[in-house]
């Protein structure tokens, strides 16, 4: 099988975390990187044994021979990038783009390329880089099924590879891309406690880290509703359900579900 080349325009923490999965994936793989600021990924070209290419000669290093390119620029920034591009991405070659870009539709993804190319849009979330993460995709018609399987296979290591109606994205953005924050923000919460009755710190955020990973992997290995999962654990009258009540009293649900609103209504307006 021919050696897979794969273009990123972008590097930055997402699209990084995104190389890095690759690079586990397929230690083979053969990746070329762009970003505007060169610095800022020397270590990790290194790292990965990708190719550096400077941003001005991404026209002649990148949309030759590349089997797929992913765009990580910012959203405002992607109009600017394709206009200085400009003729040389009219090849013959069918270029498969991979979009990152949050509120940038794939109509307006498409007006940016001939119509032969292709684009691939995703929404994905930071534990990619270690392998956990949940990245939804959706993409343009007429995406070959050989292009979308290489797609999938290129992601494999990322964790989760969900295809999702491109009208519920802002839904997996609230969800799924910004949710970690929020988990890292109980696991801080339950090291605060620990700490104060006693525990250092490292021991309590190690606690409470394997707690929702555990729990966590219980939903998703048994299928069981999370609910039935947490009935399983309060004992009548038990210490349990002492701080379950405790967390419905102060909110607990209210708040998470007003949270991830929050991102999705946010999401929802940048979109307008």
């Amino acid at each position: 099988m021919a050696q897979t080349t794969i273009g990123m325009i972008g590097v930055g923490n997402m699209a990084s975390a995104i190389a890095k999965a690759m690079h586990r994936a397929d230690v083979n793989l053969d990746l070329w990187l762009a970003n505007r600021t060169a610095n800022k990924i020397k270590s990790l070209v290194q790292t990965l044994s990708a190719q550096h290419v400077l941003m001005d000669e991404i026209d002649t290093a990148l949309l030759k021979g590349t089997d797929m390119i992913f765009i990580g620029v910012k959203p405002k920034d992607i109009s600017a990038l394709f206009a200085n591009l400009g003729d040389s991405v009219n090849i013959d070659q069918a270029i498969t783009w991979v979009s990152m870009a949050s509120n940038v539709s794939l109509a307006e993804l498409k007006a940016l390329t001939p119509e032969h190319h292709h684009w691939i849009r995703i929404m994905p979330n930071t534990p990619v880089e270690v392998g956990e993460g949940f990245t939804s995709y959706c993409f343009s018609e007429g995406l070959p099924e050989e292009t979308l399987s290489k797609f999938k296979q290129i992601m494999s290591a990322s964790g989760t590879i969900t295809h999702i109606e491109e009208a519920l994205f802002d839904v997996a953005s609230g969800m799924a891309g910004c949710s970690p924050a929020f988990i890292y923000q109980l696991i801080e919460a339950m090291s605060d406690a620990g700490v104060a009755y006693g525990l250092n710190r490292q021991q309590s955020i190690e606690m409470g880290a394997q707690a929702v990973k555990g729990a966590a992997s219980m939903v998703l290995e048994t299928g069981k509703h999370p609910a039935q999962l947490k009935d399983a654990v309060t004992s009548p009258g038990g210490t349990t359900i002492a701080g379950v009540n405790t967390l419905e009293a102060e909110g607990f649900r209210a708040a998470i579900i007003k949270g991830i609103s929050a991102s999705i209504e946010k999401t929802r307006e940048l979109q307008k």
